[in-house]
């Protein structure tokens, strides 16, 4: 069986993974198990990253602290 997550990165200087959303730090391994289970489209995982001050310029995506810098 093959499942896919969709994990966003900051387009900033975080895009080697220091932040994504989820946040994969702070997910432990059921949570991370659960993520590949739903399978949730990008469009729903953009908007609950919206919520949490993530947002998305010219196509990339960035995190609360870069967006207050933008």
């Amino acid at each position: 069986m093959k499942r896919n997550c969709i994990i966003l990165f900051c387009d900033n200087e975080h895009g080697t993974g220091d932040k994504t959303f989820p946040d994969l730090d702070s997910m432990n391994s059921e949570q991370i198990e659960r993520a590949f289970i739903e399978s949730l489209p990008v469009s729903v995982i953009r908007r609950a990253a919206k919520m949490e001050g993530w947002g998305r310029i010219s196509g990339g995506d960035y995190c609360p602290a870069c967006m207050e810098s933008l």
